[in-house]
């Protein structure tokens, strides 16, 4: 999870309204060169490794559009890495909770007591405790995992919608020639 967050709160990231600006402006000048350093020192955001791809000198135009999809699919699956785990563990935490509870719960009715079974009440005060300390430990854990997982998901689908943006505006500035 912490690599998710780091993937999508700094590497990631970035301010791309101004990076569109700024790429527009140039390429509307016809600075292709400049325009094409600016994506250049914004990478490794994805958006800017993207953008990249369509005014990037080192590439033949041929080639542009093959690298801008590859470019595109590594964004989108980027996005999407360690989410399907960070979903599992969320729907894990909560069952191995009720799981330990019942192990608990079978504590107290067949369990070996030793000396706790001298004090009335004692066992199934125990039990019932850790049985719900465990149900707890569960849904907390459960809630953690899935409120980390939506947020998490909210942030990469916003990543990629920039990416989409700022590929889109640089298609536009570059018209219908490129």
């Amino acid at each position: 999870m912490i690599e998710r967050v780091r993937t999508l709160a700094f590497t990631s990231n970035i301010d791309v309204p101004a990076l569109r600006r700024g790429v527009r402006a140039l390429l509307e000048r016809a600075e292709i060169d400049r325009a094409a350093s600016l994506l250049r020192a914004a990478e490794p955001a994805w958006a800017a490794r993207c953008a990249l791809a369509l005014v990037d000198p080192e590439l033949d135009a041929s080639e542009r559009a093959e690298h801008l999809d590859d470019c595109l699919m590594d964004a989108r699956m980027a996005s999407l890495r360690g989410m399907r785990a960070l979903r599992a563990a969320a729907t894990m935490a909560s069952a191995l909770g009720f799981i330990g509870a019942a192990y608990q719960i079978h504590w107290v009715f067949n369990g070996e007591h030793g000396i706790l079974g001298l004090e009335a009440g004692r066992v199934e005060n125990e039990g019932l405790a850790k049985a719900l300390l465990s149900i707890a430990i569960g849904i907390a854990t459960s809630s953690f995992a899935l409120g980390s997982w939506t947020v998490l998901r909210k942030t990469a689908s916003d990543r990629l919608v920039q990416c989409h943006r700022l590929v889109a505006s640089v298609e536009d500035a570059l018209g219908p020639d490129q």
